[in-house]
């Protein structure tokens, strides 16, 4: 199974409610991230292959359309609404559903909203 990294911003009943659905998740705070700019939060997330799940829009900007672009292997949640139980639902939902694209090596964005997901890949 995907080994997670979940940003600050990750609400922490996310976190648990993804680590009770299973899931192999550390926070940044227990990786010794606390505080840290996002790229060195990005640069920990690709040398241990980890999947860096946040919710930061600017962060988010940098990665699927910014300087960033092409980095690691990221879950940006984009919900208007905060609901615990349906965010945990959907990223689980999602993850297992992506076991093929988790599976692979390379990097990828997957954005996740209300209204579902996309995945986006750099070119080859």
């Amino acid at each position: 199974m995907i080994r997670i990294l979940s940003d600050e911003n990750v609400h922490a009943d996310i976190v648990s409610g993804l680590q009770q659905e299973g899931f192999d998740l550390v926070t940044a705070a227990g990786a010794g991230l606390a505080g840290r700019k996002d790229i060195d939060i990005l640069d920990y997330s690709e040398k241990q292959n980890l999947l860096l799940i946040s919710g930061d829009k600017d962060f988010g900007g940098l990665i699927e359309f910014g300087r960033l672009w092409g980095r690691g292997r990221v879950l940006l949640l984009r919900y208007q609404i905060i609901n615990v139980r349906k965010i945990v639902e959907d990223v689980a939902v999602t993850l297992r559903g992506e076991s093929e694209l988790l599976s692979q090596p390379g990097s990828f964005v997957i954005v996740l909203s209300e209204s579902g997901y996309r995945v986006r890949r750099p070119n080859p």
